[in-house]
């Protein structure tokens, strides 16, 4: 009898407990959100809220994370602090994405064309049709066009990625 009276209370008393207890909804966020500038132009200049220049500069290739896009008196803007702005001109946006691809030729000549920062074709380097890359980011055309970066300021466009493993991370 005593062994049955305190089953119930640690049963009703387990029950409250469990009843009292909150459920929290937990919001998973995909791993590559989040832009990223890097500077394109030697000391590039910071700008304020106004599209002012401050008295601040940035080092080439430095990147910056980015909080939004915005459009200050015609010229678009990231901005990467309060109050402080990178001009589009002398950074871009990119996306960290590590992956390794695989790529193919789309053509005949059995080379992958290679691209700049600004999508320019670069006419120095392309890339072995078959070969595998790794790569750490990803730019984007204004339609959402993506480009993987392959090396310093090389990218390959998507639809020559006939293979991705996705690489993920926590940063």
């Amino acid at each position: 009898m005593k062994k049955s009276i305190a089953l119930l209370v640690c049963a009703l008393f387990g029950g409250s407990i469990a009843a009292t207890a909150s459920v929290t909804d937990v919001n998973a966020q995909s791993v590559t959100t989040g832009n990223y500038a890097q500077v394109t132009e030697q000391a590039a200049s910071v700008y304020d809220q106004n599209g002012n220049k401050t008295n601040i500069s940035v080092d080439k290739d430095s990147t910056w994370k980015v909080n939004k896009l915005e459009k200050i008196n015609g010229n678009e803007y990231f901005q990467v602090a309060p109050n402080q702005f990178l001009s589009t001109n002398d950074s871009f946006a990119y996306k960290k994405r590590q992956m390794i691809i695989k790529v193919q030729s789309s053509d005949d000549n059995g080379s992958v064309r290679v691209y700049d920062h600004n999508l320019k074709q670069r006419t120095d380097v392309s890339l072995a049709s078959g070969t595998k890359w790794y790569s750490d980011s990803a730019i984007y055309t204004s339609q959402g066009m993506p480009f993987v970066r392959v090396a310093t300021d090389q990218y390959v466009a998507m639809f020559d990625v006939t293979e991705q493993q996705v690489k993920s991370s926590i940063n």
